[in-house]
């Protein structure tokens, strides 16, 4: 699944000319929303990742949504929304990654595949995402000033205790999430082979959707279809919050 730039860069630009409604909760808990556009990958030593990456998204985000109705938590429905940009981006991009990691990884203008794995081409994308978009400047300072308010990290953690450790089967009490929630780092990894393969797929080659369909899309044009898609999936995820509504599952497979 991608790595921590992406989803960085994928959920700003779901930021972007968003409702009234969105764009309100999440100038208000910027840093709960940016914490939940990380996922589960970046909490260090725990179980989570790996244990939520595989729960039914019907269960995580209606089991949170109906949490938050309940409570109204702006917070944790800022956190939630980043979640919810991280899920709409892993959906694309795992099966990308899959479909490279198993056929290798060819190189710009005709050059041999190489075997690369998952992880080296999330690398890769993440590498990509850095130098083409963020900039080096920007990513240092998200890797050397991750701030994350007190208050925040209190509710995200109150939001594990109370729903998203036991959808994991993860008996953790608050101090310790607390303290893994706080722990979360970033880091710029370094990316073998990036100016020699097409980690990003700008030469069009075909990869197979989750779908078993046929695809030619980069990463960049992935970003850009998906992200109409996850616009649907936030205000989907905002009207469960608030007003108790029932989800749509079509929209989460």
């Amino acid at each position: 699944m991608p790595r921590h730039f992406a989803h960085y860069y994928f959920s700003n630009l779901l930021t972007k000319d968003t409702s009234y409604a969105l764009s309100a909760i999440i100038r208000l808990y910027p840093d709960a929303y940016l914490l939940g556009s990380f996922g589960t990958e970046r909490i260090v030593g725990s179980e989570h990742d790996e244990r939520l990456r595989y729960a039914d998204p019907l269960q995580i985000f209606g089991v949170t949504a109906r949490h938050i109705f309940t409570n109204g938590s702006k917070c944790q429905l800022a956190y939630m929304l980043g979640y919810v940009s991280h899920y709409a981006l892993d959906r694309v991009l795992d099966p990308y990654e899959r479909h490279f990691a198993a056929n290798g990884v060819a190189g710009y203008f005709g050059g041999a595949l190489e075997t690369q794995s998952v992880r080296d081409i999330e690398v890769g994308i993440d590498r990509h995402i850095v130098r083409d978009y963020l900039g080096l400047e920007k990513a240092l300072e998200l890797v050397d000033h991750l701030e994350i308010r007190k208050p925040v990290l209190e509710e995200i953690a109150t939001l594990y205790v109370d729903i998203l450790n036991d959808l994991a089967d993860i008996c953790l009490n608050y101090r310790k999430t607390y303290a893994l929630l706080e722990g979360i780092k970033l880091d710029i990894p370094l990316s073998e082979g990036l100016g020699r393969l097409d980690y990003m797929n700008r030469e069009n080659r075909e990869w197979r959707t989750a779908k078993g369909e046929m695809s030619t899309l980069s990463v960049d044009e992935l970003m850009k279809e998906e992200k109409e898609i996850a616009y649907d999936l936030l205000e989907e995820y905002m009207a469960m919050a608030r007003s108790n509504k029932q989800i749509d599952e079509a929209k989460f497979y």
